[in-house]
Order: C-alpha cells, then sequence, then structure tokens
C-alpha cells in the first residue's frame, strides 16, 4: 500500500514539473491544489515504512536585476545569472497593460544567457517585461520582481553640420525629420545649429520653446532619462567632443519631444554626431537603463 501511495506521489510531482510557459496563469494556478495534495499526503506516506518522504523539487529563484536598454526598433533585456546548478534557462516575458501583467510568453534562453533582444517592437511602442529561470526538471521561478518597461525609439549615426558661418544651408538640424540631414538653419523646424563664435564651437537652440544642456562625459546609452531643469540660459551649449546633450522641443500646445546628441568631433567649420530622438509626445525616456523600480538616475 505504502508503495502504490509512493508511486502516486512521484506521478504528481511529474506533473508539476511539467512546464509550460506561454500559459503561466493556468500552470501555476494547476499547480497550487497539486502541492497541497502532497503536503497533506506526505505524513502517511511517512507514517507507512521508514524510508524519507518524497520531496517536491522546489523551482528555481526569480531572476534579479533585470533592466532594458532602449534601442532603435529594439529593447536589449538583462539580468544577472542565476545560482542554482540544475538551472536549465530563462524565459522572457512581455505585455503591455500593466506591471502586474498579463505577461506572454516571448523567448526561451540557454542557462549561459542573462541577456535579449527583442527585435519584434515598433517604435513608439510601450512594453513591459519579465523574466523567469526554469530548471532541468522543467520547474520554473516566478517572475523577476524589477520593474522594466521601455519605449523604443529611432536613432542615427554621423550627422554633420556645417558651421552657420560656412553654410547656413546646412547648419541646422531638425530631429522629428528621423534622418541624417542637416537642413538650414533659418527653417522652422529647425531645432538647432552649429556655430563659431569668438572661436568658441557651439550648438545653439533655434527657437525659443527648444531648450539644450551639456550632460557631461557619459556616452549617448548613458543618457536615459532627460531631466526637468538644467536647461542653458543662453540656449548654447560648447560642442565638445565625446559628451553628450539633451534637447527639450516644445509646441505651441504646450507638449514636448525630447532628444539627445553625442559629440563625435568638432572642428571650427563642422560638428559630427549621433542622435536620438523620443518620438512618443512629453516621454522622457531616452535610452532607458534604470534599475529596480523604473527609477530615474
Amino acid at each position: 500500500m505504502a508503495h502504490g501511495l509512493r508511486l502516486g506521489l512521484v506521478m504528481m510531482t511529474h506533473q508539476l514539473r511539467t512546464r509550460n510557459p506561454i500559459d503561466r496563469t493556468t500552470r501555476l494556478s494547476g499547480a497550487v491544489p497539486a502541492v497541497a495534495a502532497v503536503m497533506l499526503m506526505l505524513p502517511f506516506v511517512a507514517g507507512c515504512d521508514d524510508e524519507d518522504p518524497v520531496v517536491v523539487d522546489a523551482p528555481p529563484f526569480p531572476p534579479d536585476g533585470a533592466f532594458s536598454v532602449t534601442g532603435d526598433g529594439v529593447v536589449s533585456l538583462f539580468w544577472n545569472p542565476n545560482q542554482e546548478p540544475d538551472l536549465a534557462g530563462y524565459t522572457v516575458y512581455r505585455g503591455n497593460q500593466a506591471p502586474e501583467g498579463p505577461y506572454f510568453f516571448l523567448a526561451d534562453v540557454s542557462a549561459s544567457t542573462t541577456n535579449y533582444d527583442d527585435f519584434e517592437v515598433n517604435n513608439g511602442d510601450f512594453w513591459y517585461y519579465a523574466v523567469t529561470a526554469f530548471d532541468v526538471a522543467g520547474n520554473e521561478s516566478e517572475l523577476s520582481r524589477d520593474l522594466v518597461f521601455d519605449t523604443p525609439r529611432p536613432e542615427g549615426f554621423g550627422l554633420v553640420l556645417v558651421e552657420l558661418g560656412q553654410d547656413p544651408s546646412q547648419a541646422g538640424y531638425d530631429f522629428s525629420s528621423l534622418s541624417n540631414s542637416s537642413q538650414a538653419a533659418s527653417l522652422s523646424t529647425t531645432d538647432i545649429y552649429f556655430e563659431n563664435t569668438g572661436g568658441v564651437n557651439y550648438v545653439v537652440a533655434a527657437d525659443p520653446l527648444v531648450d539644450i544642456q551639456d550632460y557631461g562625459w557619459i556616452d549617448l546609452v548613458g543618457v536615459d532619462y532627460a531631466p526637468e531643469s538644467g536647461w542653458a540660459p543662453s540656449k548654447r551649449v560648447e560642442a565638445i567632443p565625446d559628451h553628450s546633450y539633451i534637447v527639450k522641443i516644445v509646441d505651441g500646445q504646450g507638449d514636448f519631444n525630447m532628444a539627445k546628441f553625442f559629440v563625435v568631433s568638432v572642428t571650427a567649420t563642422n560638428v559630427e554626431m549621433d542622435w536620438a530622438y523620443q518620438a512618443v509626445e512629453n516621454e522622457l525616456e531616452l535610452s532607458r537603463i534604470a534599475p529596480i523600480g523604473g527609477a530615474m538616475r
């Protein structure tokens, strides 16, 4: 009798280990009664003979340290590695309704992989992400507890602006054009232009509704959230190689778009920059490398 009861428990344990990452809610809700049944039956098994009771294999811990980096048509996810010796891999989930879900299956990756690039996104779409760990027996952890969300945005590289006195038709740039083409500094759509005044190279806000500030010695990816203060009163900043800058572009109704650029090189006649533009209005997110809780840095 004890042997038959033991066999039944083993079969129940095997069912618990069956992994169904696409329908996670169903899998977890079905596992709770089964676990309860096993726990209730264990004392009877222990009393039937002298052997140790059946132990249900525990799932891995939820991955921690999850965060994302925003790209152009891509969201890159990262997390810390789990330490379980029987770890088999990770599952990446995505949702767009609320931090608590629902989340839908996106991909499985190996135990040695702690990152994933989601190319199945469009610029301007908002997504939540979560990661789980699963072991060789098929046990899956709970969702990662880090709040990870992202809004991909366009970017470009190698934009060249010509100094205003050299060629005013090529001195300006409109971030909303989403191109690597300069334009006339005098156009109404121009956001910034390049000018050398008194031997100093400046990037200048081309409109009273445009603000600009120097964000210092940091690469473009490191500029995650746009600040709400610190704008240059003069509406101009010195163009310094390896510095990143932030631009706030306000329309006539008070809505704004954020942009950023990185000075690759600069001379008295031209400046080369890389850029990114958040096409979603009133969104401060520029690169999204914020950690737990989505806190600003």
